[in-house]
């Protein structure tokens, strides 16, 4: 009889731990970097309605599809897009066994470090530019752009370009790769450029990444084939063209967006309009002038003003940079 009550109570004490063991999980802060606010609140409510099978707003898990932005959601942006930076480093190597790089426009103004003179110039040069960076580098393209990556720092916020993600970001795509959700980044950003690292930094498939893209070309010999770039311009993912793709690449309407700018705004109307499943529009407001930017209508790039608009009047979540993380970059 004795043997039988310590028995029971070791039982009792290993249902007790488990059980302990299941609130602390249950409890866990999956945005730590989060501070308590409406934003983190309204993320975590909305997750745990799409994958709670008894709940009306329940999505099963094959239409749960998140499209993130990359530049200025998922890293700094400012006061260029990082990817201008690495062709930009490309450029003064060459410029140094070839005069052209040092006399012709678009190539003298990089060289000569003019970011004003820059932004003065027709975006078809910059973009006719970054395609043929694409297209010399293409042998080792991945290889050039991680090497690059590991050593190359901001002008500005003093990091390696990888360092200057968002971890609560990460924790973002971590959580929603928990509960289910199929994430894609649709970016302005050339699409070879971000499948060279971000499988790696975001953990996503390069099928799963979207993004602007070069005309390319094959080449045939005897019985191999290969696939070449150009520096023709193909394709512009941003605005509408986000929306384009995103019909053409996914076949399906996110029910999740996550952006920072006028360039979202687009596949965030396309993805809340008539989609029949519920639905959630997250912009982030770059606020944050001491740890990272504070955008304003002079910001060259990723200016968040008819969007802003409109989150408003639909209701749309914002995270707002310097209330909301007490985190930023990651270590």
């Amino acid at each position: 009889m004795k043997l039988k009550s310590i028995i029971l109570c070791l039982v009792l004490v290993g249902y007790l731990i488990s059980c302990k063991q299941n609130k602390a999980e249950i409890t866990v802060d999956p945005l730590p970097s989060f501070n308590e606010v409406a934003s983190k609140s309204k993320i975590i409510e909305f997750v745990s309605k799409v994958v709670d099978s008894t709940n009306i707003n329940y999505v099963a898990p094959e239409d749960r599809i998140v499209c993130f932005d990359n530049d200025g959601t998922l890293w700094a942006e400012q006061p260029l897009p990082s990817q201008l930076y690495f062709v930009f480093d490309k450029v003064k190597e060459l410029s140094q066994n070839n005069s052209k790089y040092k006399t012709e426009s678009p190539y003298k103004e990089v060289v000569e470090n003019d970011l004003e003179a820059l932004l003065k110039i027709d975006k078809a040069k910059l973009i006719s530019m970054i395609g043929e960076i694409d297209s010399l580098y293409h042998e080792n393209y991945n290889q050039t752009v991680s090497k690059w990556l590991s050593t190359a720092k901001h002008p500005i916020l003093k990091r390696t370009y990888t360092t200057t993600v968002y971890q609560p970001m990460l924790e973002l795509l971590d959580y929603l790769r928990a509960n289910n959700f199929t994430i894609y980044i649709v970016s302005g950003g050339g699409a070879k450029f971000m499948r060279a690292w971000q499988p790696q930094i975001y953990g996503i498939e390069e099928n799963h990444i979207i993004g602007s893209t070069f005309k390319t070309e094959t080449i045939q010999f005897e019985d191999s084939i290969a696939v070449v770039p150009t520096s023709t311009f193909d394709f512009y993912d941003d605005h509408l063209g986000k929306v384009i793709n995103i019909e053409k690449m996914i076949g399906k309407k996110p029910i999740m967006i996550v952006g920072n700018s006028d360039g979202d705004l687009e596949m965030m109307e396309y993805a809340s309009t008539n989609n029949p499943h519920p639905t959630f529009m997250l912009y982030l407001n770059h606020t944050d002038g001491k740890r990272e930017f504070l955008y304003d209508e002079k910001t060259p790039a990723g200016r968040l003003e008819e969007g802003m608009e409109i989150a408003k009047k639909n209701s749309w979540t914002l995270i707002d940079m310097k209330q909301d993380w007490n985190t930023v970059f990651v270590d």
